[in-house]
C-alpha cells in the first residue's frame, strides 16, 4: 500500500466479476475512487475498470474478513473488491465512510450558511426599505413646517413636529442620528421666528443627506454589493429625488414658478436614476416626463401619493420575506 498525502493506493486488489476476477490497484483520491489494471504485464501504463465519486455511494459493506461491497446510487451497481488484508478492507471502509460523513456534514453546513446568506439579504433590503420610507416622511414633514411656518399656522406646526420627532426616533433606532440637528429645529420653532425655523430645516436636510454618502451603519453588511437593489450606497440617489419632490410640492404651494420649474426638472433628473441605481420597482417613469409636469398641477401631487404607497408596499414585501425566511 502506498500513501500521498491523504490519498490511498492499495496494490494486489481483485476486482470481483461475473466472467473473470481482474487484479490491479485501488485508489482513494479527494472524492474519487477508481480501480485500474495494467495494460501489459511490463508496462507501467493503467486502464480504468471502475472510477466512481464518493458521493455516489450509497453504502460500504464488509464481506468475510478482506472483501469489501460497494454500492454506487447513481449507476445502481454493487461493486466487489477483495483486498490483501482484514487491515486494509477495514482502512478503506474507514476512509469512504469518513468522506461520506463528512460531506454530509459539508453539505448541511453549505445549505446553512446558503440560507443565513438569504436571511441576511433579506434583512439588509429590509433596513433599506425601512430607511427609505422614515427618509421620504422625514422631509415631507420637513416642507410641511416650513410651509406652515411661512403662514404662521403655528398650530399645525407643532403639531407636525410631535410627529418629526417620532420619525427623528426611528432614524435613531436605525442608527441614523440627526438628533442634534432635529433639537435646533425643535428649539426655532419656540421662537417663533420665520428665518431662524427655515434655516434650521436646511441645515437639517443638507446634514441627512451627508450621513447617507458614508457606509452602512452595520459593519455586518458593508461587504454587500453596491450592485444589489436596493442598496445603502445608492440610497442617496433616492434621497436627492425625495428633496427634489418635496422642494416641488413646496414651491407648487407657495406659488413660487421659476422655482418650481427648477425643482420639476430634478424630479425628471433623478425618476430614471433612482429606478436605475436604486429600485427598479419603485415607479413607472413612463408616466412622468417634462410635459405631464409642466401641464398638470396634480403631476406632483399624484407622484407623492405613488411613491408613498409603492415605498409602502415594498416595506411590507421585504418584512414578510425576511419573517418567512427567519
Amino acid at each position: 500500500m502506498k500513501r500521498q498525502d491523504k490519498d490511498i493506493e492499495y496494490q494486489s486488489v481483485i476486482l470481483e466479476q461475473s466472467n473473470k476476477n481482474v487484479k490491479g490497484r485501488l485508489m482513494i483520491t479527494g472524492n474519487k475512487i477508481l480501480f485500474q489494471k495494467k495494460v501489459g504485464l511490463i508496462s507501467k501504463k493503467y486502464e480504468t475498470e471502475f472510477q466512481t465519486i464518493i458521493e455516489s455511494i450509497n453504502k460500504i459493506e464488509k464481506e468475510g474478513y478482506s472483501k469489501i461491497l460497494i454500492t454506487d446510487k447513481e449507476k445502481n451497481i454493487t461493486v466487489k473488491f477483495i483486498l490483501d488484508t482484514p487491515v486494509e478492507a477495514n482502512e478503506i471502509s474507514d476512509k469512504i465512510n469518513n468522506t461520506i460523513n463528512q460531506l454530509i456534514l459539508d453539505t448541511e453546513e453549505k445549505k446553512k450558511d446558503e440560507i443565513d446568506q438569504r436571511i441576511n439579504l433579506a434583512n439588509y433590503s429590509t433596513y433599506v426599505y425601512d430607511i427609505t420610507l422614515e427618509l421620504w416622511t422625514a422631509i415631507s414633514l420637513l416642507f410641511i413646517i416650513m410651509r406652515e411656518t411661512i403662514d404662521n399656522n403655528w398650530d399645525e406646526v407643532d403639531r407636525k413636529v410631535e410627529d418629526f420627532k417620532e420619525i427623528v426616533a426611528e432614524l435613531e433606532n436605525n442608527k441614523v442620528n440627526i438628533n442634534g440637528e432635529a433639537k435646533n429645529i425643535i428649539t426655532s420653532i419656540k421662537s417663533r421666528d420665520d428665518l431662524t425655523i427655515v434655516n434650521s430645516i436646511r441645515v437639517l436636510i443638507k446634514t441627512l443627506g451627508e450621513s447617507l454618502q458614508g457606509p452602512v451603519p452595520y459593519s455586518e453588511w458593508r461587504e454587500i454589493s453596491s450592485v444589489m437593489k436596493p442598496s445603502w450606497e445608492n440610497l442617496q440617489f433616492f434621497y436627492l429625488f425625495t428633496v427634489a419632490v418635496f422642494e416641488s410640492y413646496y414651491f407648487e404651494n407657495m406659488n413660487m414658478d421659476e422655482e418650481k420649474k427648477s425643482s420639476k426638472a430634478n424630479v425628471i433628473k433623478y425618476i430614471p436614476i433612482v429606478n436605475g441605481h436604486f429600485s427598479d420597482q419603485l415607479f413607472d417613469k413612463t408616466k412622468y416626463s417634462t410635459k405631464t409636469l409642466r401641464e398638470r398641477n396634480d403631476t406632483i401631487e399624484q407622484l407623492i401619493d405613488e411613491t408613498t404607497d409603492k415605498l409602502q408596499e415594498l416595506l411590507k414585501d421585504s418584512l414578510k420575506k425576511a419573517s418567512l425566511l427567519n
